[in-house]
């Protein structure tokens, strides 16, 4: 049977559209899986940040209420610790003046019976043995100046000192540090009660809340309370020598020992 030319020419073109069509289905499928198996991920449209917070205006800091019955607590001033420190065992009158008139006339009727070389031996023993606190030189020197110079108004604050010396002394055990600060403090009461220290510090009065804080509240609860009423009642007006009233840390002792 006799073929038509023009019938198989376009039947052969048919064939080949169709092997085009396929190739290109298998040619856009193998581009989709080499991008997936890449691990390609779509590219996001860009995002638009969020504007920023306004600033918050902040107001003035409220001011603290304290009930009428409380008083605000007055903090140290360091500036006279410094100021102590500074003085040593030669300081001018001028500068004795300005660690209080009362210390300065105490200091002064010292320096007057002793003389002027053996007031300064003391104070340098003084100065020597004041800092630091649970130091063993500083406990040999204000005992040397106990010894040495027993009836003087420095005497009671070195009797004073040696107290928290002794409450600092870590190589003894707790109840031998009580023992021996609470004799230099009650020390303190008997025999210099008008002992006066740098900035008008009564030795008598901090000898009486030292003995309340290291000692009493733990051993003697009754025998504390006592001794801080007293202090609230007899020392209005006194102060440590950073300046804190001493009425104001009795009452605050008191809060705290039931």
């Amino acid at each position: 049977m006799d073929t038509d030319p023009e019938a198989e020419k376009e039947q052969t073109m048919r064939g080949l559209l169709i092997l085009a069509a396929v190739a290109l289905l298998l040619v856009g499928g193998l581009v989709v899986f080499v991008a997936i198996d890449s691990g390609m991920e779509p590219v996001a449209a860009p995002v638009e940040p969020e504007p920023a917070a306004p600033p918050v205006k902040r107001g003035s800091r409220p001011v603290p209420h304290y009930p009428p019955m409380a008083r605000r607590p007055q903090l140290p001033d360091r500036a006279r610790e410094e100021k102590i420190a500074t003085a040593g065992a030669d300081a001018s009158e001028q500068q004795i003046l300005e660690l209080g008139k009362e210390f300065h006339d105490k200091w002064y009727e010292d320096r007057r019976r002793l003389g002027e070389e053996r007031h300064r031996q003391m104070e340098k023993l003084w100065f020597g043995g004041r800092r630091p606190r649970g130091s063993a030189k500083s406990i040999a020197r204000l005992e040397e100046l106990l010894r040495e110079f027993p009836d003087t108004n420095r005497a009671g604050c070195a009797a004073y000192e040696l107290g928290q010396h002794y409450m600092r002394l870590r190589n003894l055990p707790l109840n031998k540090r009580r023992e021996k600060a609470e004799h230099y403090w009650r020390l303190v009461g008997e025999r210099y009660r008008d002992t006066i220290c740098e900035f008008n510090e009564p030795a008598a009065a901090m000898s009486q809340l030292a003995l309340v804080n290291w000692v009493y509240r733990y051993t003697d609860p009754a025998r504390a309370r006592r001794l801080l009423e007293d202090i609230i009642k007899n020392d209005q007006g006194q102060t440590d020598h950073l300046g804190q009233p001493l009425p104001d840390l009795a009452r605050r002792m008191l809060e705290v020992i039931k």
